[in-house]
């Protein structure tokens, strides 16, 4: 094993060697070591057969600094004359380079990606997705999240 070293009574070993099938399950690892993936999402307050009507919704308040990893639109039946646009925003602001819009043209179910602007959050920072409806004649099954990967586990 190269760059092993014992140095002062303890084994020393090379940074990345030791992956999760070598870390016992009951090990008492720190939780400032570990990341944690979440997906918060919303359906805008509407069931599946709603139509949507326009809304921002908070999903979530960050316990640690973390990553955006993705964000994610669709609807259920995108219907016979429908528009809408789907934003995440991080603290009010947008974290996308441009909405993600759905439009009838678009297949029922078919999830979108947006693009991120921004991909860094810190503790406290407030997610929240917004719906903006301009028309949407038989639409309905709105529903949108977030990838996102925290740094350490919640306190």
């Amino acid at each position: 094993m190269s760059g092993l070293r014992i140095v002062g009574g303890e084994l020393t070993l090379p940074t990345q060697i030791i992956t999760d099938p070598f870390v016992a399950s009951n090990a008492a690892i720190g939780t400032e070591k570990l990341k944690h993936s979440y997906k918060p999402s919303t359906t805008f307050n509407s069931a599946i057969g709603d139509a949507p009507a326009t809304r921002e919704e908070i999903v979530m308040v960050a316990t640690s600094a973390g990553t955006i990893k993705g964000f994610h639109a669709m609807l259920n039946v995108t219907g016979s004359s429908t528009d809408i646009d789907f934003d995440l925003k991080l603290n009010g602001v947008t974290v996308l380079s441009s909405v993600v819009n759905i439009t009838n043209t678009d297949a029922d179910g078919l999830v979108k990606d947006g693009v991120l602007s921004t991909t860094a959050f810190t503790i406290d920072d407030i997610f929240s997705i917004s719906m903006a409806v301009t028309t949407n004649t038989g639409a309905s099954g709105s529903f949108a999240w977030i990838d996102i990967e925290e740094d350490n586990a919640p306190s």
